[in-house]
C-alpha cells in the first residue's frame, strides 16, 4: 500500500485535516464566488495569526466577469528583495457542479481533497516556515490559486487556469519572474492510500529531488510505493503509440510556460470513475463526484505530502540557487 507508513515530520496532518473541515463547512467553492471569498478570509486569518503578511492579488476577469482571487504569502529567506523564490502553490476553488446541461453534473460539490487538501496543507508549511530557524537559503511564496478548475464540465483551455494565468502575468508585468527558480504544485492532497503519480508535463530533475526526499523519509519509489508507480510503462507507451504526451494539465504548465521549471505532485491515475482509464480497486474513485467530501480524506496523507515537501526542501533551495546538478532526463 502506497501510503502511510513513514516516519513523522514537522507537518501535522491532524491539523492540515481541520483545514480541510473548515472548507468543507464553508460548502462548495467555484470561482467567483462568496463562499470563495469566506474561504480566502479564512486562509488569510490562519496566515496572519502566525505573523506572516498574506497578500491578496485580485482581478475582474474580463471574459468571465468574475473576480479573481489569488493569495500568496512571501517568507524571506537572506535576501528578500533580490534572491531566488522557491514557489510552492495549490489550488483552493472547487469545481462549478452546478447550472450544466447534463443534470449528472449538477450535484452539491465540497472538493474535500480536489480544493481542500493541498491549500490546507500548504497552511502548515506556512506554519513550519514562520520559525526563520526552518527557513531554506532561498525566499519561499506560498500561493493559494483562484479559477484552476475549468468553468465548462468538459476541460476547456480557455475557461480554465485563469488563476495562474493572470499571477504569471503579474509576476512578469513586476520584473519578479526571472527571480522564481522553481514551482512546485500540490493536487488533488489527502486520499485514503495516498499516491504521487509521475506527471509527463513536469520537470525530470524537480521529479528527482521528491524522489530523494521519498527515499531519505523512509519512503520508496516505483510500483506499489509512495512515488510514481504510475503512468505504467505500457500506458506511456499507447500515448506515445497514439502520437501523445503523458502528462496532466495543470497550473504548473502556465508557470512552465514562463520558462519556470516546476513539478506537479498529484494523487489522479486510477481517481477517475469514468470510462476510459484503467481501475484499479485499490483506490477510491472521488473525482468529481460527491464522494469527495471529508470520508475519503486521511489525515495522515495530508501529512505526508507535507512531510515530503520539507524533505525536499534543501534540494529545492540547492536547485533555485543552481547549485544542484540536473541529472533527471
Amino acid at each position: 500500500m502506497p501510503c502511510c507508513s513513514g516516519p513523522s515530520g514537522p507537518i501535522s496532518g491532524s491539523e492540515a485535516y481541520v483545514h480541510v473541515q473548515k472548507f468543507v463547512e464553508i460548502g462548495p467553492r467555484p470561482f467567483g464566488s462568496d463562499a470563495l471569498g469566506k474561504t480566502a478570509d479564512y486562509i488569510t486569518g490562519q496566515l496572519s495569526a502566525m505573523g506572516l503578511k498574506p497578500q491578496r492579488h485580485e482581478l475582474m476577469h474580463d471574459k468571465e466577469k468574475k473576480l479573481i482571487r489569488n493569495l500568496y504569502v512571501a517568507i524571506d529567506g537572506p535576501d528578500p528583495v533580490k534572491g531566488p523564490i522557491l514557489m510552492i502553490g495549490a489550488h483552493y476553488d472547487t469545481k462549478v457542479a452546478i447550472g450544466h446541461s447534463d443534470e449528472a453534473h449538477n450535484f452539491p460539490f465540497v472538493g474535500a481533497i480536489d480544493g481542500g487538501g493541498g491549500p490546507a496543507v500548504l497552511i502548515e508549511l506556512a506554519r513550519h516556515l514562520s520559525d526563520p530557524k526552518n527557513r531554506p537559503d532561498v525566499n519561499v511564496w506560498l500561493y493559494w490559486i483562484d479559477a484552476e478548475e475549468s468553468i465548462d464540465w468538459t476541460w476547456n483551455d480557455e475557461r480554465a487556469l485563469l488563476g495562474s494565468k493572470a499571477f504569471c502575468q503579474m509576476l512578469h508585468e513586476k520584473k519578479i519572474k526571472p527571480r522564481v527558480k522553481a514551482f512546485v504544485l500540490l493536487d488533488l492532497i489527502g486520499s485514503k492510500n495516498f499516491k504521487i503519480d509521475k506527471d509527463g508535463n513536469s520537470v525530470p530533475a524537480l521529479q528527482d529531488i521528491f524522489a530523494d526526499a521519498a527515499k531519505a523519509i523512509g519512503y520508496g519509489v516505483g510500483p506499489g510505493q509512495l512515488l510514481y508507480e504510475f503512468p505504467k510503462k505500457e500506458e506511456v507507451a499507447e500515448f506515445a503509440r497514439r502520437g501523445l504526451k503523458w502528462g496532466t494539465k495543470d497550473d504548473h504548465e502556465i508557470f512552465q510556460n514562463y520558462g519556470i521549471p516546476s513539478v506537479l505532485l498529484i494523487d489522479f491515475a486510477r481517481r477517475i470513475p469514468q470510462d476510459g482509464q484503467p481501475q484499479d480497486d485499490r483506490y477510491e474513485r472521488w473525482w468529481h463526484t460527491p464522494d469527495d467530501n471529508l470520508d475519503a480524506v486521511d489525515p495522515e496523507a495530508l501529512a505526508t505530502a507535507g512531510n515530503l515537501v520539507v524533505a525536499a526542501l534543501p534540494a529545492l533551495a540547492e536547485f533555485c540557487q543552481g547549485k544542484r546538478k540536473k541529472r533527471g532526463k
